[in-house]
């Protein structure tokens, strides 16, 4: 279960300096510390010019976020839209928020996709650096695994993760793939 306790004590643990991880919503607190922990297992630092980013999400992309949302502006009579939670009911926002805490400047990319492959099912919240596997490997789901191979043709080094919102449950998985060129 990724509650914030939780998300905030690997936040804590892991010693990471990115302030605005405390306005993130849970689903990006998640993905962002999905790629944080893969990345910090890679034994080399990535080329910020040429990294580039991909994430991916069932249909219900930032669903409990919308729901949050939405009790901010559903009473007319006190209706105060909060700019710090409608800016997270944008799926792509923890692309963004990845970018900027790296530096990244490559190709960046969100995708919601009918099924997640099984992998993303995983009972495991986070699963560390798949490098030593090809992406067809790790990514059996054909449009997933062509999704990051086009980007390795312009990219050295691509971050692809996902999160999967169920009965209040995220789990989030990352991993980094390079072109071996």
């Amino acid at each position: 279960m990724a509650d914030n306790n939780f998300l905030a004590a690997i936040y804590r643990e892991r010693c990471i300096n990115y302030p605005k991880f405390h306005k993130m919503d849970k689903i990006s607190k998640a993905g962002f510390l999905a790629v944080e922990l893969a990345i910090s297992a890679l034994p080399k630092t990535l080329d910020k010019e040429t990294t580039g980013v991909v994430f991916f999400s069932d249909n219900n992309g930032s669903l409990p976020t919308d729901y949050i949302f939405e009790e901010t502006i559903k009473d007319t009579d006190n209706f105060f839209p909060s700019p710090s939670i409608f800016v997270y009911t944008l799926p792509n926002i923890l692309v963004g928020e990845i970018c900027i805490r790296h530096g990244f400047k490559g190709e960046s990319s969100y995708y919601a996709i009918d099924d997640i492959p099984a992998l993303y099912k995983s009972t495991s919240p986070f699963v560390l650096n798949e490098r030593a596997f090809s992406y067809s490997d790790v990514l059996p789901e054909e449009t997933v695994g062509n999704i990051v191979n086009d980007m390795l043709h312009e990219c050295s080094s691509v971050v692809c993760g996902s999160w999967l919102f169920d009965d209040d449950k995220i789990t989030a998985w990352a991993a980094v793939f390079e072109n071996f060129k």
